[in-house]
């Protein structure tokens, strides 16, 4: 599945003109194989032994481009850093946000598209995506148990 994605990712670089970097299809790499939603620096030094002399700013310019592409999704946790994740092709999903401990869990159910149509009535907005971060306490923080960290995430 990484492969897909990374040739996916590689086709639309070049369809846009952007060069295939070392940098960029290691970035694109490192989120197709992180599993949690990663903040920029996370990503730097995820990848900063394969490559030593990548700065910091680089990452964000990389995250930046592959935001504007598509290639990746930011999930803006509120109060937070924007963490990014893997903009798989069909895969829609939405975000479980811990407010103690920063634990993000994904799931997949999605009502929206019921009231889309009234929405866009209502509005007259014409509704071409949208995202959802729901925030409470995860179940490791209801029950006491011991405390996860967002440097995990």
């Amino acid at each position: 599945m990484e492969r897909e994605f990374l040739a996916a990712a590689k086709k639309e670089l070049r369809k846009q003109g952007y060069k295939l970097t070392g940098p960029r299809l290691a970035i694109i790499s490192y989120l197709a194989r992180d599993k949690g939603h990663p903040a920029v620096q996370q990503i730097y030094d995820g990848i900063r032994s394969e490559y030593p002399g990548i700065g910091v700013a680089t990452v964000y310019r990389t995250v930046d481009l592959l935001l504007e592409l598509g290639i990746v999704r930011a999930v803006t946790i509120k109060n937070n850093c924007p963490r990014y994740e893997a903009n798989w092709s069909g895969d829609h999903h939405h975000h479980l946000v811990c407010k103690s401990c920063g634990r993000i869990t994904e799931f997949g159910s999605c009502n929206f598209q019921l009231i889309t149509e009234e929405i866009e009535k209502v509005t007259r907005y014409k509704i071409e995506e949208h995202s959802l971060e729901a925030y409470g306490l995860c179940s490791q923080c209801l029950s006491g148990s011991s405390p996860y960290s967002t440097d995990n995430i």
